[in-house]
């Protein structure tokens, strides 16, 4: 079975770069720039790994990660942002991001993370 991925972020470029790349490398990858539609879509789907911004629209984040997990604790979840030193990040990981990754993302580091 091909491992899962979600990715939740508002950069319709960074979502297009996700979704091209990790589908060539033979992942499944669901992608959504709305951070209230996206916690509706990752409360729906079962995902290997969800990949959430910190700051969008609407949620932040760490929002968006406190509802998932509420519904979903056993959620694999990590941060992408172009600023780890955001106090939002140490909410989203109080929430229950189990890491950060900084923007833009390392391919090898998302495929060790799916692997795991």
């Amino acid at each position: 079975m091909k491992k899962r991925i979600f990715l939740l972020d508002d950069d319709a470029l960074i979502l297009e770069s996700f979704e091209m790349i990790f589908s060539d490398l033979g992942l499944e990858v669901e992608t959504c720039g709305e951070s209230h539609l996206g916690v509706e879509k990752a409360l729906a789907s079962e995902f290997d790994l969800l990949i959430s911004d910190i700051r969008m629209p609407g949620l932040n984040g760490a929002q968006a990660i406190r509802a998932i997990k509420l519904r979903k604790p056993q959620a694999r979840i990590y941060i992408l942002t172009a600023y780890p030193g955001d106090p939002l990040v140490q909410a989203a990981l109080e929430a229950g991001a189990e890491g950060v990754m900084k923007k833009p993302f390392e391919i090898n580091k998302v495929l060790d993370l799916v692997g795991e």
